[in-house]
């Protein structure tokens, strides 16, 4: 058994609240089963324990992004060719590429026979959509219109991954960088160094300042740095499972302020906003059930927190583009798209028009990161090797010194 912290909505709650609490089950479906049971549907569901999240992290069963694009990217397709619902699921279960997927399709259509809608059936397989898909699955088969929804979410997937695309490739090169310096230091202090330090050490006498820290340094790297990336990797990898609420918000507001990789993160942000309202407004919801849906997508507490603000003003009867504008849900300039659109009579078309400009804006960002990171990577790695030889030099005169006497 596991144990999980969850947080969830009641459906009965007619004021929105989230019941949030902790239970042992024996796996994150089992849990989502047992609270709908209860009448709550989870928002999120995480485990408690480390090893409890690594091993779910790593399960083989859990669903990853690409199953999730192909899912909708396949089911546009058939549906665009005016396929009943069933027979694309029995469909797509013979096309599935792998295991998981086959599971996926074949559960799905289990529960669409059992008189389950396809938001139902598609929500009791965690990882295959997020809240704000469920919701628009659950506008599509309110209206008909479930062909037209589901080309939406996967249009929103192919923004989500050029978004997550974008950010990752520019960031690849620094990363190797990085990474190339800490293995070219690792082996100064675990191969190069102990050879000069047993030859030092032997001829006796005081070794200089430098030369000391050099070498007890040196020792101190070759056995703690290991320990210390794997459970930097670990923690990335766990990151949402082990760090509270107001953790995350605390870090969230962090982020946000620091020079340029702020920005980053803020237009990347900004991106999924203006894509999740422009996909909502478009697939039928209204402004208000489209800012709730943005607020739980969202991966920043910060965001969230000022899209909620703002939710709260646009109910009150503010313009959308005021709102945001007082709250700073979005940059400056991507405010201005924004006021421009909406001005013009065109929201959905002012939203998909600062999505791109997000995008654009981000990639300038990344641009001016790399500008920052590399020369500061090169300049770390020549000071540790240019330290090393200045300390291992020093201490080899002043042996000499010694031996002349």
């Amino acid at each position: 058994m596991t144990q999980f912290a969850y947080t969830a909505v009641a459906l009965q709650n007619a004021s929105g609240g989230m019941v949030i609490g902790r239970a042992e089950a024996t796996d994150e479906r089992a849990l989502r089963d047992e609270l709908r049971k209860k009448g709550l549907i989870a928002v999120d569901v995480r485990p408690v324990h480390l090893i409890d999240a690594l091993r779910a992290t790593f399960s083989r069963e859990r669903l990853r992004r690409a199953d999730a694009v192909w899912f909708f990217q396949t089911l546009r397709m058939l549906l665009s060719g005016s396929v009943p619902i069933e027979s694309a699921m029995t469909t797509m279960h013979d096309l599935a590429p792998g295991p998981r997927l086959k599971r996926v399709a074949a559960d799905v259509r289990e529960r669409l026979r059992a008189g389950a809608s396809l938001a139902d059936a598609v929500a009791a397989s965690p990882g295959l959509a997020t809240s704000q898909h469920l919701a628009l699955l659950r506008a599509g088969h309110e209206s008909g219109r479930l062909a037209h929804v589901v080309a939406l979410i996967d249009t929103n997937m192919a923004t989500g991954e050029r978004i997550r695309r974008t950010l990752v490739g520019r960031l690849i090169y620094p990363a190797i960088l990085l990474l190339a310096a800490i293995a070219a230091v690792w082996f100064l202090a675990a191969f190069v160094i102990p050879k000069f330090a047993g030859t030092l050490e032997s001829l006796g006498g005081q070794l200089p300042f430098s030369t000391r820290f050099t070498l007890n340094f040196a020792r101190a790297t070759v056995w703690i740095a290991p320990p210390i990336i794997v459970a930097l990797v670990a923690l990335y990898f766990v990151r949402g499972s082990l760090l509270s609420a107001n953790q995350k918000a605390a870090l969230s507001r962090l982020i946000l302020r620091t020079p340029v990789f702020g920005s980053l993160v803020w237009h990347a942000q900004s991106a999924i906003v203006t894509d999740t309202l422009a996909t909502m407004i478009e697939g039928g919801g209204d402004v208000l059930a489209a800012l709730g849906q943005a607020q739980e997508v969202v991966s920043s507490p910060a965001i969230a927190a000022r899209l909620d603000a703002a939710r709260k003003k646009v109910r009150e009867g503010i313009d959308l583009g005021e709102a945001f504008s007082q709250e700073r849900v979005l940059p400056p300039l991507i405010g201005a798209v924004l006021l421009v659109g909406i001005k013009g009579g065109d929201l959905v078309g002012g939203l998909r028009r600062c999505t791109t400009a997000c995008l654009e804006r981000q990639e300038r960002a990344t641009e001016r990161l790399l500008v920052l990171m590399e020369p500061a990577v090169i300049l770390l790695m020549a000071g540790a090797v240019g330290w090393v030889v200045y300390s291992l030099v020093m201490g080899m005169l002043a042996m000499n010194d010694l031996g002349g006497l």
